[in-house]
């Protein structure tokens, strides 16, 4: 048992370790450090939403002053080589996946953009309106989407 120990001590001391570099990207800081998967798909064509905030912040009482949300849709076929299909829509406060089915092979998904924050007046969240994205994804034409 000594001699495992030393063993391991004596391999310990040729281990190095290295700074890692920073980055400097503050939008990809933010993107990849807020996000989180609204819906992922178990099967073909594989597709994954993902909600991203702008900003780390509070809003000071009006809907206009809470961060903007980034609603990103990837989708791919899965093919090897394949580059995946990257989608954004208009960016809101924030977003929830109100639907999904399948229906003649192709994936309807109803995006509905949302106010969840709580420190915004009642009089502001009155103004606020909600909008209705329609979402259909077919493997033969890509990803088309509607606004209601």
């Amino acid at each position: 048992m000594k001699k495992f120990i030393l063993c391991i001590l004596f391999l310990a001391s040729f281990a190095q370790a290295n700074e890692l570099k920073r980055s400097d990207n503050l939008e990809l800081s933010y993107l990849l450090g807020t996000m989180r998967t609204l819906f992922e798909s178990k099967e073909f064509p594989y597709i994954r939403i993902i909600e991203s905030s702008e900003e780390i912040m509070e809003c000071g009482g009006t809907f206009e002053s809470c961060p903007n949300s980034r609603l990103f849709i990837v989708s791919s076929m899965g093919d090897l080589g394949e580059a995946p299909l990257l989608y954004e829509l208009p960016k809101s406060k924030g977003w929830k996946v109100s639907s999904n089915e399948i229906v003649n092979g192709e994936r309807h998904l109803t995006l509905i953009t949302t106010l969840e924050h709580s420190n915004v007046s009642m009089k502001s969240r009155s103004k606020w309106q909600s909008k209705t994205y329609k979402i259909r994804v077919s493997a033969d034409y890509g990803m088309l989407y509607t606004v209601q």
